[in-house]
């Protein structure tokens, strides 16, 4: 057997269903992957779908910035705020027109 990354899928029953079109080859690879790591296709088919969607995941809540960038972030982010006129006359007369939500 193979040692393979594996997704935790969700508990509980799988009643979503999904249909999906392929060439042979790439039906045959799957099945000969799917028993190298003895898992049924669906299973290995669903984990490496999982997989996937984990990576978007983390590529789009990842910031990356160059050094330089990301020192002038830190350092605009560090530095005193500065009070803008128009902005705080904005902010003085909305008070009162928008909640938080509980």
């Amino acid at each position: 057997m193979f040692a393979i990354e594996t997704a935790t899928p969700t508990p509980g029953k799988m009643e979503a269903r999904k249909e999906v079109r392929m060439h042979r080859a790439d039906e045959e690879r799957i099945k000969a992957a799917a028993a190298a790591t003895g898992l049924q296709e669906a299973d290995f088919i669903r984990q490496a779908a999982l997989l996937r969607a984990q990576e978007v995941e983390q590529r789009i809540s990842l910031s990356v910035l160059p050094i330089a960038a990301f020192e002038a972030f830190r350092a605009a982010v560090k530095a005193p705020g500065k009070v803008v006129p128009g902005l705080a006359r904005a902010a003085e007369a909305s008070k009162g027109l928008l909640k938080d939500a509980d």
